[in-house]
């Protein structure tokens, strides 16, 4: 529809549009006046939590499993309830202990332990690598779209934009996130730049939601009625086919409640990048409002492509392909141009956070037990830069051997059952006095391995990256150790399986380990300090 060579110009134009704010805003903030200082901006850089899997895969899940999107947006807005008793904690803990990720504050909280921060920023880094893998999908796919054209051979362009969106990424990562360090790694430019995106990336997906309900459709009515009459009308219901709707939902709004908080990026911006308490009452109402508000037309779009003829397997293109059908170009400009900030805002965040970890918990341990690195330490920034390069490469890698089969909805969803194992330790350690790093540590490595094995082994073996009988006859050829029906449970979809036993495994081992291990005395001075900080 567009020639690459717009469509790359306008990516560029609008990064650079970017840039010159956070400028601005780094400009206004050593002068003392910081417009990223605002609750407004704070609520609206929560919505980094809105990625390319609202953006394109809500409607792919919607055209499949009907109202099972809404989950992922009701588990954050029921947490909302708690948000000023729990993550009022977490920022008043951040200030007192100097918190610079959730690798920290869990090694902070657990007697300031090297090796759960180590494991901590390990079990962050392959859980989110799938999100970070689903982002770049998102963007190379909808370019070809929009730049597809019977007439045009591919181009250079086409050939190689995978390392051209690579590349243009970890640009404006560093440029925007980490051109100079920072010890409260603290990013107002980058926190404005991410409340723009989340400003274009809802104006982009409501005016396709308004094209197709309006203009394609006589409104809302009509589509639900022409459903209603249609194969489809099983999407009106809570989860389409799901053989067990009720445990989906379930297990779709435990992981959502806790990704809100947990995903890298989202303490980053919820609990590190916060300035002052007072701006989470703001968003405990605006955050929700903000959910409902880039979801009303999530289900119309995914009704309208299918009662349109479009097959439910390319739902996640819906948004944009309708207004490319029917000529609505400029609206297929400003819907991809959304899609590029719901992307570009998410790898930009996690890739900040991932390095921050990994410099602080990996390297910085590392060079110190080996001799003759010592010099590297004078050389932080650039080493920051290379663990960027090297996340969003991974990503990359990942997105194209690991998850190019699969459809956007399920690559986000196992990241979410990634951070999930970082509940227990996180929300015992701020409420359970007795919790100590035994059973912390316990208690991630054995989730972490249940995750990987239950969810990430499958994915690897269907994708062709690992070549196993393990799925059909379980490890060293044991029945009982089938990755999606361990201990011979099959009742349960994929997901639900590996959240459960994960889970259970989690919370058992983490109880067990603080009830059987002795807390140090710094332990249970830090125990009092976490449990008891909004007393203090």
């Amino acid at each position: 529809m567009f020639h690459p060579l717009i469509v790359l110009t306008t990516i560029l134009l609008y990064a650079g549009g970017l840039f010159l704010i956070a400028l601005w805003v780094e400009r206004r903030a050593a002068a003392g006046r910081s417009p990223a200082n605002n609750p407004v901006v704070y609520s609206l850089s929560l919505a980094v939590y809105c990625t390319a899997w609202t953006y394109y895969g809500s409607v792919g899940i919607a055209a499949t499993s009907g109202m099972l999107f809404l989950t992922i947006y009701f588990g954050p807005t029921i947490l909302m309830v708690l948000w000023w008793a729990v993550l009022r904690k977490l920022v008043r803990i951040k200030h007192l202990q100097r918190i610079t990720s959730i690798a920290d504050f869990i090694s902070a909280r657990y007697d300031k332990s090297e090796m759960i921060a180590a494991l901590a920023t390990l079990i962050a880094l392959v859980g989110v690598m799938p999100y970070i893998a689903l982002q770049l999908k998102a963007i190379l796919s909808t370019f070809d779209i929009i730049t597809a054209s019977p007439d045009t051979a591919p181009d250079w362009v086409h050939s190689h934009m995978g390392l051209v969106v690579v590349g243009l990424m970890t640009i404006l990562t560093i440029i925007i996130g980490v051109r100079k360090l920072d010890p409260t790694e603290r990013h107002e430019g980058m926190i404005m730049t991410l409340a723009v995106e989340c400003v274009v990336k809802l104006l982009g997906l409501i005016a396709a939601g308004i094209f197709v309900t309006y203009f394609l459709y006589d409104g809302f009515g009509d589509i639900l009625q022409r459903l209603a009459d249609s194969p489809f009308q099983h999407l009106m219901s809570i989860a389409g086919e799901k053989t067990t709707p009720y445990l989906t939902w379930m297990t779709y709004l435990i992981l959502a409640m806790a990704a809100i908080l947990l995903l890298p990026r989202q303490f980053h911006v919820a609990v590190v990048e916060n300035s002052d308490e007072k701006h989470i009452l703001t968003a405990m109402w605006l955050f929700p409002l903000y959910l409902l508000l880039i979801n009303i037309f999530v289900f119309p779009i995914a009704a309208g492509g299918l009662l349109k003829g479009y097959p439910s397997s390319a739902a996640d293109t819906f948004v944009l392909q309708l207004p490319i059908d029917f000529g609505a170009g400029w609206l297929a400009m400003l819907v991809f141009i959304g899609g590029i900030s719901a992307a570009t805002g998410m790898i930009m965040v996690s890739s900040v956070t991932l390095s921050t970890m990994i410099i602080n918990h990996l390297f910085l341990p590392l060079i110190r037990g080996i001799r003759g690195t010592a010099f590297l330490r004078k050389h932080l920034l650039e080493c920051k830069w290379a663990a960027v390069v090297l996340i969003i490469a991974a990503g990359y890698w990942f997105e194209q051997r690991v998850m190019a089969p699969y459809k956007l909805v399920n690559i986000g969803i196992i990241s979410f059952a990634a951070v999930l194992q970082f509940a227990p330790v996180v929300v015992g350690g701020i409420c359970w006095r007795g919790a100590n790093k035994r059973g912390a540590g316990l208690a991630l490595a054995s989730g972490f391995a249940i995750w990987f094995y239950t969810l990430l082994v499958p994915s690897m073996i269907k994708s062709g990256l690992l070549n196993s009988d393990v799925l059909s006859t379980g490890l060293f050829g044991i029945g009982f150790l089938k990755p999606e029906a361990l201990f011979g449970m099959a009742v349960f979809e994929p997901l639900t399986h590996s959240v459960f036993w994960s889970l259970l495994f989690n919370m058992g081992f983490f109880i067990f380990g603080s009830l059987i291990f002795k807390q140090s005395a710094q332990e249970e001075s830090l125990a009092e300090e976490f449990v008891g900080s909004l007393t203090a």
